[in-house]
């Protein structure tokens, strides 16, 4: 089941909320939402709910042993067993076939579906058991309460990933404000919006750009997978977290306007930020962070950023992709920091052409393809510097692309917040009537089968 369709809308998410409405007590409401968690995890794949529920038994019971250990010693084995059980898990269902034929070259392909959200939730369970270990949280001694930590149905699929002690005081009694929750259904249906009407566009789009060979089409290519991604991504982050918000648990923004950043290291704060938070706190600063030698330091970001781009899938151009961020990170910190932050109209321009590329590795199957389309780009393997199938698809899709630059910036949230401030209580309402009908667009898309599964169901 996914956030964007009619089950999801009309079926699924307001039985959940009526049910968390009437039920009496917290206890009630938390075995309720475990119950329809699981639910929801196993609509489309149910052999998959078992290594869920593995998943879960084991490191709740790998925390409680941590938490009885008096031994250092022995608490620190646990705590390292407990991290490679859940690696293991993530190397088998993710990256077995990768290591079979494109490390080992034994040309192996052994039938291995990677259940959906397996990333995301194994990453939130490794920050538990860290979280337990350095003592930040205490381990949990309630299954339906951690249970609810790990398989919301509000993030198990594609995140944000929450680390426990963010979440630990949200998964006993909560309060539901009702402005909240209004707040939570507007921002689920902002995403919506970014999903249906513009995300699943720039799919077609892209895909009917992807047998170009002109230098304009490698660039309408690029740039129709750029802007795909990101209101794919953050359209998915945000109905995440509008449920979130809907049942009373608050979690902090995962996108902030990436494409308005004045550098990687900008971008980098704004795009997936839980992800980033996840690997400067459970990496990046165990490693040693930036307090370290400039040949650690070096170590560390290009250890970040492989770990990086492999969490993200099992191919050579992922990895890529990750150290490819890794050396315009090191580049800024030692050569271009202090030009990009006097040179701001630039910064934002170079951080642009990086992202741009960088997605064009990721969206490769191969890292010679990545680079056939990246030479494209400046006309070395071109067919021409356009062609009439590209020209016509620029003027039929020139408003679309239009509309992806103007909401991928911050115009519509500024615009917003202006109107709310002036008009008071009819700014409330004419906003509230674009969300309706918006959302009303969407449901029509998503009837008339027009709409496209989201991206990072693949990591």
């Amino acid at each position: 089941m996914t956030f964007n369709s009619l089950n999801f809308i009309f079926m699924f998410l307001p039985a959940a909320l009526l049910l968390n409405h009437y039920l009496p007590s917290a206890r009630a409401k938390n075995i309720m939402l475990v119950v329809l968690s699981f639910l929801f995890y196993a609509w489309g794949d149910p052999a998959a709910l078992l290594l869920l529920l593995i998943s879960i038994g084991w490191n709740y019971l790998t925390a409680l042993q941590m938490a009885a250990e008096d031994d250092d010693r022995k608490k620190k084995h646990q705590f390292v067993l407990g991290i490679v059980m859940n690696l293991v898990i993530l190397g088998v269902f993710k990256y077995t076939n990768f290591i079979l034929n494109d490390v080992l070259f034994l040309h192996r392909q052994l039938d291995i579906a990677l259940p959906v959200g397996l990333s995301f939730f194994l990453f939130s369970e490794i920050s538990y058991l860290a979280d337990v270990y350095m003592g930040k949280s205490k381990a949990s001694h309630d299954l339906v309460e951690y249970s609810l930590y790990v398989s919301f149905f509000g993030k198990i699929s594609m995140g944000p990933i929450v680390q426990y002690h963010d979440m630990e005081d949200q998964l006993g009694e909560r309060t539901i404000d009702p402005y909240d929750a209004g707040q939570g259904a507007l921002l689920f249906t902002k995403g919506l919006i970014k999903k249906s009407l513009l995300a699943d566009q720039f799919a077609t789009l892209f895909a009917a750009t992807a047998g170009s060979t002109s230098v304009l089409g490698a660039w309408l290519y690029g740039a129709a997978y750029m802007l795909e991604i990101y209101f794919d991504f953050s359209g998915y982050s945000d109905m995440a977290i509008g449920i979130g918000q809907m049942f009373g648990f608050h979690m902090d923004p995962n996108f902030n306007h990436p494409y308005i950043a004045k550098s990687v290291q900008d971008y980098w704060r704004r795009w997936h930020i839980s992800l980033s938070r996840w690997f400067r706190d459970y990496l990046y600063i165990p490693l040693g962070g930036s307090r370290v030698s400039n040949r650690k330091y070096i170590r560390n970001i290009l250890i970040v950023w492989f770990c990086t781009g492999l969490w993200h899938g099992a191919n050579w151009t992922f990895i890529l992709w990750g150290l490819y961020f890794g050396a315009f990170t090191l580049l800024e910190k030692f050569y271009l920091k202090d030009f990009l932050s006097k040179h701001t109209k630039f910064g934002h321009i170079y951080t642009l052409l990086v992202v741009l590329v960088s997605w064009i590795f990721f969206c490769s199957p191969d890292i010679g393809t990545a680079f056939g389309v990246i030479g494209r780009l400046v006309g070395i393997g071109a067919s021409a510097w356009a062609d009439g199938s590209t020209a016509f698809l620029l003027l039929n899709n020139w408003f679309l692309l239009l509309l992806g630059v103007l909401f991928s910036m911050d115009i519509f949230k500024n615009l917003q917040t202006s109107i709310l401030n002036r008009y008071k209580k009819k700014g409330i309402t004419w906003m509230t009537a674009v969300y309706l009908v918006g959302f009303v667009l969407c449901i029509a898309f998503i009837v008339g089968g027009t709409f496209h599964p989201f991206q990072y169901f693949a990591f």
